[in-house]
């Protein structure tokens, strides 16, 4: 529930408005100030009668809480409701105090701030004060004048409200560009579509991939490169609307979505537009950079009625657009075969690979940061194809899932893993977690429950040694029924974790009804870290959220020492990333740990030698 807007408090000598029950917002402070939560409660003057304000409280349930004023509005004290009725109900008391003024009984000590006081810095003070007075209230004045008061709730309501919007912001734009990310374009296209739909127009989708960026790059630097992204994603606004979304999908490339075209020929002239101003020179500290542009269209709903069908289209006239000389852009046709065949080879390959065992499972370590030793491991689906070498998993994890492979290839990834960790203890060695993501698809699967528990029972593993991995937006897509699907799986004594968090939006409201364990921080905000505030922000309030509701985080992407200390001093759990090792199959693991511990006792934990280093000067928790 959002704060109202702020109205300005009633005036004390507005006799029309020293109601009993005047409970008006008001319309002073600054942002994230004080100002934004008060509430005018009408004030009780120094030497009122106490049998007049007990009456008071008594006609008004609402009243918990008020300050006592004196002549000069000025506030000296505070009178709570439980303290004033609780005196009350004593026998004789009506006759011991009818004839005192309340402020002989008021709170003489109460927590008194300025309306421009920040909201951080009040709970700071409330804190230092005891935590009583987020029950009791505490009283705003103004130039030394009351003009209400605020409650501990609406305290809390204020800063779980901007801790919200700060999180999704950072997580729903691209913090080098300003420009959507993913997330938002995803979002942003799928709403495009269903309007052209409603309103029986046409929509494009325009792929937008830099030529020579990465010799710009690799020549000139990453601080030169990050300029020319920054001004190439200024230089393509200028050319759209602001109905339009550019967004920067990562690295060089960039996506444009144009509602309400005409005919593709509108198009075409847009692209040879931004084809031709991208090849204009762009100054970058005292560099003339020339760079090109390779661009894809789509068109919804001619070139294909879905938003990833439209991404999938665009995507493959762009490289058909690079592969036919660059600088040029490439509407799509369904001549554009070359690309659609691979897919489908690389698919009738796919479907072959369990059978041919091509497929395996690397591990990677699991760390405790605070002392090195190894809780668990990631298993990670590899394809070793005769003819095509190693696939990327980017590359085959997508036509997995788009074609429903994912579910066969999931379930084979659970028994593997589970029979490998009973055969590492059948091996000597101690008893470790075992991660196995959960594709989306997977878990909706109306047998996930009893594929989980068959494989259980047919491998023999403890079921506590498993943690199962899902991302963060699939547990969101249908959280009522996430809830359901998570405490059902948890009857079997399995760990559950959220994958690649902070890239999507969950709602707090859910995720404390979630029965997790673990929460992993996206790689994409560990990256850079240190150089990167927003990175910081974001991973210093996932870990302070998974805190408060007793869930433990583990860090993904962790590649030097500096991170790893920004980590520890956040008071980060767990991490996991190539600073440790990077994912390998397991026979090298079991080698790789022997290589670096002598032999130790199933009793003993195993360790790695995690070196303290300082906190690196770039890391946020410096200055505080």
């Amino acid at each position: 529930m959002s704060i109202p807007r702020i109205q300005r408090a009633p005036s004390p000598r507005d006799s029309a408005c020293l109601t009993p029950s005047a409970r008006t917002l008001c319309d002073v402070g600054k942002e994230h100030s004080v100002g934004q939560i008060l509430q005018y409660v009408r004030p009780i003057r120094y030497d009122e009668n106490c049998l007049k304000v007990l009456d008071r409280f008594l006609h008004d349930d609402e009243l918990y809480a008020t300050a006592v004023i004196d002549s000069w509005m000025k506030p000296v004290g505070l009178i709570e409701r439980g303290r004033l009725i609780e005196l009350f109900v004593r026998p004789y008391t009506r006759d011991l105090h009818r004839r005192k003024p309340i402020d002989q009984l008021m709170d003489t000590a109460p927590v008194i701030v300025d309306i421009d006081t920040a909201i951080d810095d009040l709970a700071r003070i409330i804190l230092d004060a005891g935590m009583r007075h987020m029950e009791n209230g505490f009283i705003i004045i103004e130039d030394g004048r009351y003009v209400g008061m605020g409650t501990g709730r609406a305290l809390l309501q204020q800063i779980t409200e901007r801790k919200q919007k700060k999180l999704f912001h950072l997580a729903h734009y691209d913090q080098l560009t300003g420009l959507a990310n993913r997330l938002l374009f995803d979002d942003r296209l799928r709403q495009a579509c269903q309007r052209a739909e409603r309103q029986q127009t046409s929509a494009a989708l325009l792929f937008v991939d830099l030529d020579r960026f990465k010799y710009v790059n690799d020549t000139l630097g990453h601080a030169i490169g990050d300029s020319l992204l920054r001004a190439v994603g200024h230089r393509l606004m200028s050319y759209v609307r602001e109905s339009d979304t550019v967004a920067r999908l990562g690295g060089d490339e960039f996506v444009i979505i144009i509602e309400r075209i005409r005919d593709i020929a509108d198009t075409a002239k847009l692209c040879e537009s931004i084809a031709a101003g991208l090849g204009q020179p762009f100054i970058i500290q005292d560099h003339e950079i020339r760079i090109g542009a390779s661009i894809g269209v789509a068109v919804f709903p001619q070139h294909d009625p879905t938003p990833e069908g439209l991404v999938r289209n665009a995507d493959a006239a762009m490289y058909e657009a690079k592969q036919n000389g660059r600088g040029r852009h490439v509407v799509y046709s369904e001549n554009l075969s070359r690309a659609v065949l691979e897919r489908l080879s690389l698919e009738s390959e796919l479907r072959h690979a369990m059978e041919r065992t091509e497929l395996s499972l690397f591990y990677q370590p699991q760390i405790q940061i605070t002392d090195g030793r190894i809780v668990g491991v990631e298993a990670l689906m590899r394809w070793r194809h005769p003819t095509l070498g190693s696939v990327s998993p980017a590359k085959f994890i997508p036509v997995a899932e788009e074609t429903g492979l994912i579910v066969p290839l999931g379930t084979w990834a659970l028994r593997e893993a589970c029979k490998q960790h009973r055969a590492w203890l059948e091996q000597g060695l101690p008893p470790i977690r075992v991660a196995i993501n959960i594709s989306a698809l997977q878990f909706r699967q109306k047998q996930f429950f009893d594929h989980v528990k068959a494989v259980i029972e047919e491998t023999g593993i403890d079921p506590q040694y498993i943690e199962l991995e899902l991302t963060e937006s699939m547990v969101m897509k249908d959280a009522e029924h996430t809830v359901s699907a998570l405490a059902e799986l948890r009857t079997l004594g399995v760990k559950l974790a959220i994958d690649d968090f902070g890239t999507g939006y969950s709602s707090l409201s859910y995720l404390r009804k979630f029965p997790l364990d673990r929460i992993k921080i996206d790689q994409s905000f560990i990256r850079d870290m240190r150089e990167i505030p927003a990175n910081q922000a974001i991973v210093r309030a996932i870990i302070a959220l998974c805190d408060s509701l007793g869930i433990e985080t583990i860090a993904e992407g962790v590649e030097t020492e500096g991170d790893l200390a920004c980590l520890k001093c956040y008071a980060c759990e767990e991490a996991q990333g190539y600073h440790f090792a990077r994912p390998m199959p397991a026979a090298d693991f079991e080698a790789w740990y022997k290589g670096r511990a002598e032999p130790i006792p199933p009793s003993e934990p195993w360790r790695l030698d995690v070196q303290e280093t300082a906190c690196p000067e770039a890391c946020c928790c410096h200055g505080e």
